[in-house]
């Protein structure tokens, strides 16, 4: 399993057919259960701890909050109000349903992937068996869900690097799919290859922006659920 890993990376067009060659429905739909999956506890897990350092940010002590709010809370109080502004601000983030929104917009975006390919296969006369190319959309998903992890790490290092990984990553799955795609048909007219292929790396490319907003949308919307949020953000320094 590691050596196909490295390989969809040192050997991506090579890895990717090796792996549709194998036409095995239980492994790609157990792959694309496990991608959808840690996308989206990644996902929650990401807004979770946006959530905190934001009460850690606001509640930083119990002297400066009381200083800055001119208030006299008691430690017992304090820690109160920290407890219940985080329990606010996670009922308002509703994780639990970021987590299964994020898991069911991942698996249909492979299935969808696959889909895809398969018409435009049929409609340029090339039949392909719809378990090869979920097995083509699996692999790039595995690329995808590196850069995925490596921008979520960076974002709490150096946001700039996580950006470029995962921009890079996301070409790199794009053009292992689709070199794939390439050489796994047989086709006298590539001029509607071109056309075709060209909708394909289109519909992908949405695809992919769609789960990246819904990730962002999930980590923003930790953040801007009360009413009261835009007045304590305020209070915070930036």
């Amino acid at each position: 399993m590691l050596g196909e890993l490295i390989g969809l990376f040192k050997y991506p067009v090579t890895t990717f057919k090796k792996r549709a060659e194998e036409r095995n429905i239980k492994k790609e739909a157990i792959i694309a259960g496990i991608i959808a999956i840690v996308i989206a506890v990644v996902t929650v897990l990401s807004s979770y701890i946006g959530i905190t350092k934001a009460v850690n940010k606001r509640y930083k002590s119990l002297d400066e909050y009381n200083e800055s709010h001119y208030s006299e809370l008691t430690k017992s109080e304090f820690k109160e109000e920290k407890k219940e502004y985080k329990s606010d601000l996670l009922e308002d983030a509703g994780l639990v349903k970021s987590f299964f929104k994020t898991l069911a917009i991942t698996v249909v975006a492979i299935v969808l992937v696959a889909a895809i390919l398969f018409i435009i296969a049929r409609m340029v006369k090339s039949p392909k068996d719809y378990i090869e190319l979920i097995s083509m959309s699996n692999s790039a998903f595995i690329i995808y869900l590196a850069g995925f992890l490596l921008n979520t790490i960076f974002s709490y290092i150096y946001a700039p690097i996580g950006v470029i990984i995962f921009g890079v990553s996301a070409i790199f799955a794009i053009l292992a799919l689709a070199n794939t795609f390439r050489e796994s048909i047989e086709i006298e007219d590539t001029n509607k290859l071109v056309i075709y292929s060209t909708v394909v790396l289109g519909v992908v490319f949405a695809i992919l922006v769609i789960i990246v907003a819904s990730y962002i949308n999930n980590l923003t919307s930790s953040l801007s659920g009360l009413s009261s949020l835009t007045s304590s953000l305020s209070d915070l320094d930036f």
